[in-house]
């Protein structure tokens, strides 16, 4: 995929925030081994996960310390084929991690305002755990524009390419 997105505009700076991570965006091949550290690395707030047997997945679950949520959604079975699904967060809220209000300066910056930025701050203040579960909204398949910036944000996507996303598939609501 092409992102288009303004160059003159200062990449939001955070450690959970890189274009290493769009790499597991299931896009195109990756290194799946890179999930199974990034959360505990540092480089992104959110992983999810599969594994292809209970036991692996039970082996990563085991691994996880108390700094760490996660969700297990029901297995998926494709045939002879099962699935094993974890996603796991680290504890608090997005605001704890990211600054609110470089977030929204950069989405400004990237000239995106069409979307409830109230939303978007209780949405921030969330603890993950709440917002990977399914509780708030689902975050493998966003509706509203506020909950693509947070599923970019626990998935460290770069805001450029949420930004594009969003007038892509022109989800934002005209400020005119």
């Amino acid at each position: 995929m092409t992102y288009r997105f303004n160059k003159d505009v200062e990449t939001l700076q955070s450690p959970y925030i890189s274009w290493e991570n769009l790499n597991c965006c299931g896009g195109w091949v990756s290194d799946d081994s890179y999930l199974l550290t990034a959360v505990q690395e540092g480089k992104k707030l959110c992983a999810s996960i599969i594994f292809d047997t209970e036991k692996e997945l039970e082996g990563y679950k085991k691994s996880l310390t108390d700094e760490y949520d996660y969700f297990c959604r029901p297995t998926m079975y494709n045939g002879p084929y099962s699935f094993f699904y974890i996603d796991v967060c680290r504890t608090g809220a997005i605001r704890d991690y990211i600054n609110e209000d470089d977030i929204l300066q950069t989405y400004d910056l990237l000239g995106i305002k069409g979307f409830n930025r109230k939303l978007l701050l209780d949405l921030l203040g969330i603890p993950m755990l709440y917002l990977i579960n399914g509780e708030t909204f689902s975050f493998r398949d966003p509706v509203r524009p506020e909950e693509w910036i947070v599923t970019g944000l626990l998935l460290g996507y770069p805001l450029e390419s949420t930004a594009w996303l969003l007038e892509k598939h022109d989800l934002l609501v005209s400020q005119f």
